[in-house]
């Protein structure tokens, strides 16, 4: 159990794994989950796509500007939920990766830059 918990530590230390997985489950994991579990489309259009989607990009634009990532990872998760929306979803919903990159572009201006931080 211990070594469970050291690995998992780990991995949530990197915050560009951090920042894949969050984007991998938000794009693909959770609008199949919801399909599959019989949400209406409405209902995942407002809460995934316009509540929590935003608070993703957010969070990864705090990543990046805490961490000092390359500003290139800004435009990982729009250019993945558009692959996703491609795949899967309405074509209508391609504006939604434009406004979320324009959330976080938004919101890396608006976070102080800090120092980097040191990994163990």
């Amino acid at each position: 159990m211990d070594e469970w918990m050291k690995l998992t530590k780990k991995f949530f230390s990197k915050p560009v794994l951090l920042t894949i997985l969050m984007v991998l489950v938000a794009s693909f994991g959770l609008p199949l989950l919801s399909n599959f579990i019989g949400i209406s489309k409405v209902h995942r259009i407002i809460y995934l796509f316009l509540l929590v989607n935003p608070l993703l990009s957010i969070s990864i634009s705090w990543l990046v500007r805490r961490f000092n990532l390359n500003v290139l990872w800004l435009f990982f998760f729009p250019i993945v939920f558009a692959i996703s929306i491609w795949w899967r979803f309405a074509k209508y919903n391609y504006w939604l990766a434009g406004i979320y990159l324009i959330l976080s572009l938004i919101v890396y201006l608006l976070v102080p830059a800090t120092k980097p931080i040191q990994e163990d």
